[in-house]
């Protein structure tokens, strides 16, 4: 009987901290790193994704129909780059009451790397204009210029950065202008460290900024080898009191801190047939009034093929992001 109850209370237990499945509706949406915003002019959700000129998918709700409705760029950017026709790692957000949409040009493993902008006052297809280059990176710098995210509190900022010595930001002139070179401040990551797309952000309901990143290696379609176990992308976080940090985890370390284990709280990481889930991005949906995390995530069961979009709610009234139903 003793077991039993014991048996009984761990069963229990692990339903309590199960973490949820994405929302339903867009597990045949293959992404990698979306974004997400949602128009209330036209009453459609918009994500953003890498490849083909930056994925552009709509939907009327959260949990779909999504619909693929052509690219940002879809005839290349102006960055004179190898894989200015492919594009990483879109960033969304509202300037000077204009949609502005970061980009990344570069090609894997390679510092050779800008960060790009187009703007668009509606983000349907074909109304968006090309700014090119905002800021860039080459080889033996400290920095690779992918991955960027846009902060608008206090002025403008530009977070960016992966492996090599980190995820850093910098002051924004404007929306396409740097006002200090970079590398600027350092926010997480050091010494190769597979530590990349953050996104900075605070939710309406705490009073601290939250710097999400993904780290851990990402399997790309092909793969015939999975990472160790842990070793694959997750998502972690720190807080702390502005948008440009410092920023530190629950354990209390900041994140640009060079420790085994690494630095970072967990956030979301591989369950049930959700594997090496990363690339997010955070956003307070309108519509519902809550805050959720876009992410891409390989199926379990199908190691090897392609990421799909997920989405799930966030909950911060503990004052660390938990993923919630």
């Amino acid at each position: 009987m003793k077991f039993s109850v014991v048996a009984s209370l761990v069963s229990l237990a692990s339903l309590a901290f199960a973490v949820p499945n994405p929302l339903p509706g867009s597990s045949n949406i293959v992404v990698r790193d979306p974004a997400i915003i949602y128009n209330p002019n036209s009453q459609k959700y918009f994500v953003f994704s890498t490849d083909e000129g930056i994925k552009m998918f709509t939907s009327p709700s959260l949990t779909g129909p999504w619909t693929r409705v052509g690219s940002v760029l879809p005839n290349c950017s102006k960055v004179n780059l190898s894989g200015n026709c492919a594009l990483w790692a879109p960033d969304i957000g509202i300037l000077y009451n204009a949609y502005v949409l970061y980009y990344s040009v570069s090609t894997v493993g390679s510092q050779s790397s800008a960060i790009g902008l187009a703007t668009s006052y509606t983000m349907e297809p074909g109304d968006w204009y090309d700014w090119g280059t905002v800021i860039t990176s080459s080889p033996g710098g400290a920095y690779n210029a992918i991955d960027p995210n846009i902060i608008d509190s206090n002025g403008i900022h530009l977070s960016f950065g992966s492996y090599w010595d980190g995820i850093f930001q910098v002051p924004m002139l404007n929306a396409s202008t740097a006002s200090a070179s970079p590398p600027g401040t350092h926010i997480a990551g050091n010494s190769g460290r597979p530590a990349e797309g953050s996104y900075i952000y605070k939710p309406p309901s705490s009073p601290y900024w939250f710097a999400f990143f993904s780290d851990g290696t990402t399997p790309f379609v092909g793969a015939t080898q999975r990472p160790a176990p842990g070793q694959e992308y997750k998502v972690l976080v720190g807080r702390g009191n502005s948008p440009s940090g410092p920023f530190y985890d629950q354990a209390g370390n900041a994140l640009t801190q060079q420790l085994n284990p690494p630095t970072g709280s967990l956030v979301l990481g591989s369950h049930d047939n959700v594997y090496a889930p990363g690339g997010q991005s955070l956003y307070h949906d309108p519509v519902s009034n809550r805050d959720i995390m876009v992410y891409h995530y390989i199926p379990n069961n199908a190691f090897g093929g392609p990421s799909y979009l997920g989405i799930n709610y966030v909950d911060f009234s503990s004052g660390w992001p938990v993923i919630v139903s």
